[in-house]
């Protein structure tokens, strides 16, 4: 390379257009898992390079490099492109080479049979459902795959993904760094958990502003800050003058207080559904409902095959709805 200036302003827009379409085919495992789409994909960078910066590359193709579309050519090609431009090449490139050359390494482990132990964590209230449903479609693919569930809250999930101890989490709308992606798996809208006898019981939907001023349970700060601050943050923009009469990390604490009489519950109808006790309804919010998003999380850079597995196991069972939020008991 003789410059890291484009060559024109249409050579520059092509040169973002093709990163963003490279990011977005090597985002999808499974096909960044195929030899013949990740040669391809380190042919066009290459190409693009060259006919974006000023270079005294030879472009004329030789015989080799038309039966080329293997994973050595993308290696190749990463290399060639690394040492040209070094530390100082294009962010978004050197990210698109750095998946790419990811993406090689996962897929010749799964094509060894290298589908080991999947250690995922799930915040309370959570990962019943996804592990019933996506632990034995993940068997049939990868039989040698093992998911070892741990619960975690939400943040510990974080910071063990972080840290490398965990290889998937699944947990309330996270705040995410740089290493971490995520799969929204569900959206659900919060409900409102009452004594039967309460008088908000016998509306078919409470709005929002009757809680003002009443005894709330709502999930701890120091469990979850952005869930405790998005729950109180949307309540508030509805016209509620939250009252919080104790912090509760799950329903198994948060019943017996219901039970009670002595304070309303906020939860969501999975948590809901999963519990269903006599003398407890739950009612939905008046729309706009508040809700809270529920995540699969793992390392973009992860090298454990089982990983892109799994995500494509609840990538398409989210697809076909089972995940929609259920309809609470009572």
């Amino acid at each position: 390379m003789t410059s890291l200036q484009p060559r024109s302003a249409l050579a520059a827009l092509q040169w973002q257009r093709t990163v963003t379409f490279l990011h977005d085919v090597l985002d999808n495992s499974e096909a960044a898992a195929q030899p013949l789409i990740t040669g391809n994909a380190a042919r066009l960078l290459a190409a693009t390079v060259l006919t974006t910066f000023p270079n005294t590359a030879i472009l004329d193709p030789t015989a080799p490099d038309r039966q080329d579309a293997t994973s050595t050519t993308l290696r190749r090609a990463i290399a060639f492109i690394e040492q040209r431009l070094g530390d100082e090449f294009l962010p978004e490139a050197r990210r698109v080479l750095a998946t790419a050359r990811h993406a090689l390494e996962v897929g010749r482990l799964a094509a060894q049979g290298h589908a080991g132990e999947v250690r995922f964590g799930y915040a309370e209230d959570l990962g019943s459902r996804l592990i019933q449903l996506a632990v034995p479609r993940l068997g049939r693919r990868a039989p040698s795959a093992r998911v070892q569930p741990q619960p975690m809250t939400t943040p510990e999930q974080l910071a063990a993904l972080t840290d490398r101890r965990l290889d998937l989490g699944f947990g309330w709308t996270p705040e995410l760094t740089g290493d971490l992606t995520a799969l929204l798996v569900s959206r659900e809208p919060l409900v409102v958990a009452l004594a039967a006898e309460h008088p908000l019981a016998a509306a078919p939907a409470v709005d929002p502003v009757h809680l003002s001023h009443q005894p709330l349970l709502v999930v701890p700060r120091e469990v979850n800050p952005y869930l405790h601050d998005r729950v109180i943050s949307q309540l508030t923009a509805r016209g509620v003058s939250v009252t919080v009469h104790q912090y509760v990390s799950n329903l198994d604490r948060m019943l017996p207080l219901v039970l009670a009489g002595s304070a309303i519950g906020v939860t969501v109808p999975s948590a809901a559904a999963a519990n269903p006790t006599e003398g407890v309804v739950y009612r939905p919010f008046t729309e706009p409902s508040p809700h809270v998003d529920v995540s699969l999380i793992w390392r973009r850079d992860t090298t454990n095959p089982s990983v892109p597995l799994l995500v494509d196991v609840v990538r398409e069972l989210r697809d076909t709805g089972a995940f929609l939020p259920p309809e609470p008991a009572g």
